[in-house]
Order: structure tokens, then sequence, then C-alpha cells
């Protein structure tokens, strides 16, 4: 009884291969740590107004991230509930969207726009700020999408290997925003000039492999 108790539960929190987590955790933080619209807001938050509502800000962020990871759960369910041969499209069209990301930030020659906003927000004010700025790019939602599904097994329940990769995402996501956080008062002709040029192509580099190398992973 115990035995087959214990079967049940692996069956439904499955967690992947170590080689494949550790990839998974390498991109999440390569992804998460090229400037976009969050940091962007999450910078221009903390030199405005501090570290307190910057991270208010990225709570917000935070909780617009785990919708998504939700909705993905929810969609990719339904997915494999239907077809798993689906897995295969979806990983060949998130494969192809790594790619683009990389191109782009391969040529990519901008940095983090900052804005500076006068007036004083309330807590909850700065939390939606953050939730509505990541919920205002809709490429987020695609990201998630094509990005989580590549390290799911179809062989195993996909909501639960949703839901925990997102939570990964989403803290590779706060410890590189938090980082931000700490350069964005002291360094801040980095953060605005041409010093993050670097890091575009770095990433682009890695996230072109990730697609070359998800594009031939069979499962």
């Amino acid at each position: 009884m115990a035995g087959a108790a214990q079967e049940g539960i692996s069956a439904i929190v499955h967690l992947p291969e170590t080689g494949t987590l550790i990839a998974y955790v390498v991109a999440a933080f390569v992804v998460t740590a090229v400037p976009g619209i969050s940091v962007s807001g999450v910078v221009s938050t903390a030199l405005a107004r501090g570290l307190l509502p910057a991270y208010r800000f990225e709570l917000g962020a935070a909780l617009g991230r785990l919708s998504m990871v939700i909705i993905v759960a929810v969609a990719l369910e339904a997915v494999t509930g239907v077809v798993s041969m689906l897995f295969d499209i979806i990983k060949y069209i998130g494969a192809a969207y790594l790619l683009y990301l990389g191109v782009r930030y391969l040529v990519s020659h901008g940095g983090i726009k900052l804005k500076h906003e006068g007036g004083t927000l309330r807590g909850w004010q700065q939390t939606t700020a953050g939730f509505l700025t990541i919920w205002s790019n809709p490429k987020a939602l695609l990201f998630f999408g094509a990005f989580i599904p590549q390290f799911v097994d179809p062989h195993y329940t996909a909501w639960p290997q949703v839901i925990l990769l997102g939570l990964i995402e989403i803290g590779a996501a706060f410890i590189t925003d938090s980082g931000y956080i700490a350069l964005s008062v002291g360094a801040r002709s980095l953060l605005t000039g041409g010093g993050l040029v670097w890091v575009n192509r770095v990433a682009g580099v890695i996230l072109i492999g990730a697609a070359i190398w998800l594009a031939t992973l069979h499962r």
C-alpha cells in the first residue's frame, strides 16, 4: 500500500533528470539576467523611490509571472490530454522562438531605459505596477509557453512540472533583479550606457545554443 502511494506521488511530482534540470536553471538565469521591461521597471523604481518600493514592484512582477505559469500549466495539461505528440510541435516552436531571441540579443545595441516618475505611490500601487508591467508585454506569456514545456516530461502529469519549473524561473528572476536593484544606485552609468551590450551578446550566443540543443533533444 505504501509503495503504491509512493509511486502515485512520484508520478505526479516528477523532477527532470539532473542534467536537464541544470540546463534549465542555467537558461532561466541567462534569460532573466538580460535587461527587459521588468528589469527596466525595477531599476527605475529603485533609482526613483528606493529599495523597498523596488521590491514591492518585484513582488508584483513575480505575481504576474506566477499567473502566466498557471495559465501555461492549465493549457499544457489540456493539450497533453488530447495528444502527447503535440509536445514535438511545441518543442520546435519553442526552439525557434529561443533562436529568434538569441539573434535579437546579438544584434541589439540597447540597454535599460530609465524613467524618473514623480509623486508617491502606495505599496499596493507599486505591486500592481509590477504585475501590470509583466502583463503589458505579451511576449512574456509567449516565452513561458515556449520555454517551460521543453523541459516537461510527457510521460508524467504536465501541470506539476510546469508549476515547479515556473517557480524556479521566478526565483531566478528575483535573484537577478535583486542584483540590478543593488547595482542601480552605485552603477547608474553602467546600467544606462553601452556596458550592457556584452550581456546581450553573451546571452544571445547561449540562447542560440539552447535552441539548437532543444531542437535536437530526444525524449
